[in-house]
């Protein structure tokens, strides 16, 4: 038991590394890429990527008449495509850190939706504080930009908030789905992602100029097999193991590693508001997800 939870925790910290550097090649990849485009080829790859993988690990498809189709076409248009847009729409428009902060509010956005839908994860006391402090760290930062006029700003971090209320309900989706395989599901959510995405992208973006510069593309095939491709395996593996509350916390600290690299790689330098909302909503997060280990008995 105790070597299958340890596992649980090194596929939980490999995604943390994934989703938190994903931010950084979004903002490259969007230099040059509109957002909707940008889904759509991230998406495209991410198909290409998990189709070999499960040709790989022997294993097939469910029959199209099986329900999980159906449950995998609303986790892969909701809980992938549209925000996929969403935040790479806030990514050319704000810092990579700053959206990275916004998509850490997706576990207290859990945390209300699994109270209110899954028996097994009720809020407590805790939890509700938890999830108040995040909420906080969410006015602080979009407020300031309303506040000083700057709506377009204010606009991108609020699609950026928004894309992290679609994981959420993907998360609590995916736990009530139909059960197949990690590497299965992962598959059939990326592929009807991609139809969704590029549906949308045909219908309201112009085709991105051919060739497109070497760091986007490098970003957006990166995006694709790894942050979105290879790490819906573990998604998918660990919210079936361990409940969408669990699968959250992997966003504990990757908007910390997202900010690093924005700083560190981009130069980026974002203001006092988003180091307050990241220590309000970490904060929120933790109170929320992370429960407290029981006293020890007397003996």
């Amino acid at each position: 038991m105790q070597s299958r939870a340890a596992f649980d925790w090194v596929v939980m910290a490999v995604l943390v590394a994934i989703w938190g550097s994903g931010f950084a090649f979004l903002k490259v990849a969007t230099e040059h890429i509109d957002p909707l485009w940008t889904s759509a080829i991230r998406t495209g790859v991410a198909t290409l990527t998990l189709a070999v993988a499960l040709l790989a690990q022997g294993q097939r498809l469910p029959p199209l008449r099986h329900a999980a189709w159906r449950a995998y076409l609303f986790l892969g248009a909701v809980g992938m495509a549209i925000p996929l847009g969403f935040f790479a729409y806030a990514s050319q428009r704000t810092p990579s850190a700053v959206v990275a902060i916004c998509n850490g509010a997706s576990p207290i956005f859990t945390g209300v939706l699994a109270h209110m839908f899954l028996a097994g994860d009720r809020l407590t006391p805790r939890k509700t504080l938890g999830i108040t402090v995040g909420f906080a760290g969410l006015i602080v930062l979009v407020g300031p930009r309303l506040a000083s006029g700057a709506t377009v700003e204010a606009l991108a971090l609020s699609a950026a908030i928004f894309g992290a209320l679609l994981y959420a309900i993907s998360n609590v989706a995916t736990r009530v789905a139909p059960h197949v395989s990690a590497s299965a599901g992962a598959l059939m959510m990326v592929g009807w992602a991609f139809v969704v995405a590029l549906g949308l992208a045909i219908a309201f973006e112009a085709p991105p100029a051919w060739p497109i510069p070497a760091p986007s593309l490098a970003a957006v095939l990166i995006l694709g097999s790894v942050s979105t491709g290879l790490s819906n395996i573990g998604y998918v593996f660990l919210v079936q193991r361990r409940g969408p509350l669990f699968m959250s916390m992997s966003i504990y600290l990757a908007p910390l590693i997202a900010t690093g690299l924005g700083m560190a790689a981009l130069g980026e330098r974002p203001g006092w508001p988003a180091f307050v909302a990241l220590g309000l909503i970490l904060g929120g997060v933790a109170l929320a997800t992370i429960a407290p280990r029981p006293a020890a008995e007397p003996a």
